[in-house]
């Protein structure tokens, strides 16, 4: 499934504003805030992945890896609270998924500017 620009951004945007509504501490807000930035935002992105493809035969892989690490690194800025709340889970696993919908989206643009 491919998703343009326009749509990438928007899952940035959606991504933000479940961060902003879920009421967690400020330092996990930030923290998830800083990955949505990082990995959601299609211009940073493409950044990202333009560097790994000049140092890695597979740039995408490495960044998907780094990205779930480092949102695995985020929790470390969860306050006890924020730790306990079980809906943690799933944004966590909506924010992989809007990412994979990113990337997936920039490798196929990819490829298609190499044909």
């Amino acid at each position: 499934m491919a998703c343009s620009a326009t749509t990438c951004m928007d899952n940035k945007e959606h991504a933000s504003c479940l961060i902003n509504n879920m009421r967690l501490s400020e330092k996990y807000t930030d923290a998830l805030m800083s990955w949505t930035e990082k990995y959601l935002d299609l211009i940073n992105l493409e950044r990202i992945i333009w560097r790994e493809i000049a140092v890695s035969e597979n740039p995408y892989l490495n960044v998907k890896i780094a990205a779930e690490r480092d949102l695995e690194f985020t929790v470390l800025f969860a306050s006890k609270k924020d730790r306990s709340n079980s809906t943690i889970f799933f944004l966590e696993g909506n924010l992989l998924l809007l990412f994979n919908f990113t990337l997936e989206s920039l490798k196929e643009n990819s490829v298609s500017y190499a044909l």
